[in-house]
Formats: structure tokens, sequence, C-alpha cells
């Protein structure tokens, strides 16, 4: 992917959308009566005590959340097209908005935990090194500012360049490291006699030195790389990847369900941040051998590899940064990417069907799996990284229908009547989820909000997943609807990094606003949850079924603000 480009908006085709400029922005509309509830007030004094000052401010920030919604432009179709989401920061606020993020961001995990020695330690026997895999084409210098930005992250223990433009030799003494840092990953470049395209990182992978691989494209920045590791480690053998709320949402439709035939996979896009095993890049080496596939849509190989591995992506919504996409596609002999795009992601559904159904038994020859990974799409409770990349934020409740709701025959002629189908159920509009995603609990602005769409349930829940375990005595939720109905509601629960045994904690609840609920936390230091006190997740669960949805806009884990 990363060697193509679509006049400035490279596939896949999020528009230009930086980390400075989100979708929905500070607008604030629902599609139902229950999300459009929001808490106004004024006031007329003159001079303000400094308690009712903070009244009055948190009102202020209610109603102008209130006022936002009044504002929110239309978006209720499907995405076509690219540029159709928003314009594109000027070139030098994003100069500045990528400075800032190589100024500041580096990793909470340590080098001294990915040695060899440190590998070896019964506490770290979760930690996974990694292969980075990057593709080269025209955007040199965005090439060269991932390779050092990857550096910084320990885990990144060998960066794979290839280079498929035949005009240009790179080698390693074109990348520069900042030691600042830590130690230098192990740098292999190659260079290609010709393009091969997407197939070159599947190659790259297969012939990597670790057993998992993490994908960039040379377009994109990945701000939130410690959160996505993080994810990646829970359930290592599925493909894990992220990208921003209405790309999401559009996945989560570009799913092919067949549980008769054992089918149950989807599409996503790798190139802003994916972590895949290297088995699964082996294996889609042998399916294209053993395939008919022609070597015009082996160019377009990625569009094939997230549906034939036959599990559906763990993907995590954010708001992505941009480098450099003014580049040409390398495949410029392409009259339509996004119609080509669609055929061969349709093609890649199409060929696993016949497949599965043409052998019902599984069989040495059959090079498809059958069997679903664990943990199923309904168990994948970690939805974005928050805006420090420090933790996660996760919650049980899901607005999109279930996958297997629609079931795939193998008839569908184009992605519209895939689109279709899933739209005829409860589906959020994309007005509705560019305003109200997930990210926006945790995007560490006020004014945006994640609405659950959905009425939470009793035993639903909403919480935090902790990139390093974290002593935890207070936890503060925002909303811009009152919280006080949740008083004798919930019960709070913390587990280790595994999450499979949880254990109840003590609380008392503080209300400084209508809007605003403080949890004092006091769990039991004893046990295999909770050793010492400190904590990898953190979940407020709901003991009874809510009277209307749940809406978050900020929170507080003890002195970190989300």
């Amino acid at each position: 992917m990363n060697s193509r480009s679509n006049n400035g908006a490279s596939l896949p085709y999020f528009g230009n959308v930086s980390s400075g400029r989100r979708l929905g922005g500070n607008n604030s509309t629902s599609t139902s009566n229950s999300n459009n509830n929001s808490n106004n007030g004024t006031s007329n004094t003159r001079r303000l005590s400094p308690a009712k000052f903070l009244v009055f401010l948190g009102l202020c920030i209610v109603s102008l959340l209130a006022l936002s919604r009044m504002f929110t432009p239309a978006i209720d179709s499907p995405i076509d097209k690219p540029g159709q989401m928003d314009e594109p920061a000027d070139d030098m606020e994003q100069r500045q908005i990528v400075q800032q993020i190589l100024d500041s961001r580096k990793s909470s995990y340590s080098f001294d935990d990915f040695t060899d020695e440190g590998l070896a330690k019964t506490e770290n026997e979760h930690l996974l090194p990694t292969t980075a895999v990057l593709l080269g084409w025209k955007r040199i210098e965005g090439l060269k500012l991932i390779v050092n930005y990857l550096a910084r992250y320990p885990y990144i223990k060998q960066i794979i360049v290839w280079n498929n433009n035949k005009d240009i030799t790179l080698s390693k003494r074109d990348f520069a490291f900042d030691s600042q840092y830590g130690p230098r990953p192990e740098l292999q470049v190659y260079n290609a006699a010709e393009n091969l395209h997407d197939i070159a990182k599947y190659m790259s992978c297969s012939l990597a030195k670790y057993k998992h691989c993490y994908f960039q494209d040379d377009d994109w920045l990945n701000t939130h790389m410690d959160a996505l590791y993080t994810n990646f480690l829970t359930s290592p053998s599925l493909l894990h990847t992220n990208t921003q709320p209405l790309i999401q949402m559009e996945h989560r439709r570009w799913t092919f369900t067949n549980e008769n035939y054992d089918m149950h996979t989807g599409f996503s896009w790798l190139g802003t941040g994916s972590y895949i095993p290297q088995e699964k890049a082996q294996r889609l080496l042998t399916q294209r051998g053993n395939s008919t596939l022609s070597m015009d849509r082996s160019k377009f190989i990625d569009m094939y590899f997230s549906i034939w591995t036959n599990q559906y992506p763990y993907q995590l919504v954010n708001y992505l940064t941009e480098l450099d996409q003014k580049k040409e596609w390398s495949n410029e002999e392409v009259d339509s990417h996004w119609s080509t795009v669609f055929i061969n992601m349709l093609d890649a559904a199409d060929r696993l069907y016949s497949a599965l159904v043409g052998n019902f038994e599984v069989t040495d020859k059959d090079y498809f799996a059958r069997k679903q990974e664990r943990p199923y799409v309904e168990d994948r409770h970690a939805r974005s990284p928050c805006h420090n990349d420090r933790c996660l934020f996760m919650t049980s409740i899901d607005p999109f229908p279930g996958p297997n709701e629609i079931v795939f025959k193998g008839d569908v002629m184009t992605i519209d009547e895939q689109n279709s189908k899933f739209l005829e159920l409860d589906y959020p509009t994309n007005q509705f989820w560019a305003t109200f995603s997930y990210v926006h609990a945790v995007d560490n602005d006020p004014l945006t909000c994640w609405n659950s769409f959905k009425i939470p349930q009793a035993g639903d829940s909403f919480g935090l997943r902790f990139v390093k375990p974290t002593l935890l005595k207070h936890l503060t939720v925002t909303s811009s609807k009152s919280l006080t109905s949740l008083e004798g509601q919930i019960t709070v629960l913390v587990s280790d990094r595994i999450g499979e045994h949880w254990t109840t904690c003590t609380h008392t609840t503080k209300y400084p606003f209508v809007h605003t609920m403080t949890l004092d936390i006091t769990c039991p230091s004893a046990g295999p949850t909770v050793p010492s006190g400190l904590i990898d997740i953190v979940k407020i669960q709901f003991d009874n079924t809510l009277e209307k949805s749940l809406e978050i806009c900020g929170m507080d884990a003890g002195g970190m603000i989300l």
C-alpha cells in the first residue's frame, strides 16, 4: 500500500485527516432523542467565589457542547471518495504537528526488558520482539523519518526496508538514528530490481528474524505505538490494526461471514500501523502459490491478506497523523484506484468462500484456516488508544451489528451491495460515529464525547487498560449528561493484563458537578490480579440496565488526564 498514493490521498482512502483536525471536531449531534440531552446553565453573578467559578466553568463547557451539536454537518452516506471527509491542514501546520509528536513521544516500555536477558525473565515472558517492515517508493524522506521514529520503541528490534523503486538505491547509511532513546535496532535494506508492490512486505516478513511483524506505510505516523503493541500482546495470533472512526465504520461492513462453512473474516487496511504473525505472511505466499491469482491481482495482495486469514481483524480507533502524501501511485496504469480496490476485495472473499465450500473437510491441502481465533469479536473490548498513548479505552458496548448478522454466499457483485445489507440493520450513521466514536472518550478534548448508541445493559462496562501496571486510587469520569443516576448502580473491578480473573474494589463516589463523577478506589493488594496494588485493567460495570445511552467526554486516572 505505501508504494501508492492518489493525488495527495494515499490508500487507504482516509482523506487528508491529521491529528490536528478531528472529524466532527467539536460538534456533537445525535441521531436519536436519547443522544440529544445535555445540561445547560448560565450565571448572572458579577463577582464569583472560587467554588462558584468552578461551577460556572463546568456549566459553560456543557453549554458549549450543546451549542456545538447544532452545527454538525450531515455525513450520512458511505464514504465513496477520498477528500470527502476533511480538508488537509496546510503544510506548515502539518509539519508543526509532526515535529511536536517527534519531540514528545517515547515508549513506556524499557529497552532493558527487550535484551536477551530481559526477555528471559519470568515477568517479561509475555513480551514479544518484532520486526518492522517498510516499503519504499518515492517518499524517501518520510521513510527516513519513520525508521528513526520506530527506533525509539524497544519492541521494534529489527527494521527491514524494501525499496521498490529501481531508479533509487538506498543503503543503511541513508538512515540516521537518535541515540538518546536506546540501542538502535538491526537494520536491513533491500533494493528491488523491479517494483514488486505489496507482495514485497510479506516476503520480507516471512524472512524476518522475529515471529511477528509490524507494517507501516511511509505516509503516516503512528502516534499510538505503545497502545497498539499492548493490545497486540493480548492476542498476538490475530491481525491488529488501527484507523480513524469512519474508516473503522466501513471496515465493520466489509466483513464476510458464513458459519455453515467456517467463514469468519473481514478486510482491514494495514498501512497506518499493524501487527501480523509471521506465519500468516508465510501462509499468504502459499495461498497465492496455490491459487490462480494473476500477477496483476498479486500487485494488490493487501486486498487479499486480511480476508484470506479467515479471521476478523482486531482494530483500534484513533486519529491519524499524515506525512507527505503527494506522490503518484507506483501502479500508474490503474485508471480507477478505488474500483480496483473493491474489485480485488470482493475477489478475495469469493475465492475464500469457494475454497471453503468446495473443501468442507479440512485436509493437508486446505491452506485457509477454519477455526475462529479468540477473542471473538464480541469479547474484544479494547477500542481506542488514549491520547497520551499510556492506556486504552475499553468498553463492552458495541454500536455495530455483529458480523454474523449478514450471511455471505459469494453473490455480492459490488461493495455497495455489501454496504446496503449492513445499513438495513440498526447501524449508526456516519454523522453519529464521526461525532461520538470511542476515541472521543480519551482524546484529551472536553468538547468531544463518546456515546454508547445503545442503552447499556446490566453487566456492560467501560474502563481502561494501562500500558504499564498502575497504582490507581482515584478515577474521574466527565460527561455532557448528568452522572448522578449512576450512584449505587456500579461496581469497580480490576484485573491483571490477562483479564480473566477480576477483583472487586470498594469505592466512594463524589460529584463535583452533576456531569462529573469521581471514584475513590480501594482494591485488595493481595492475590494474583493486583500484586502490590498495581493494576493493568480497571472497569466500571453496571449493576442494572440504564435508562438511556451513556456519554463520556473525558477521564482522569489518578492525575493522568485523558
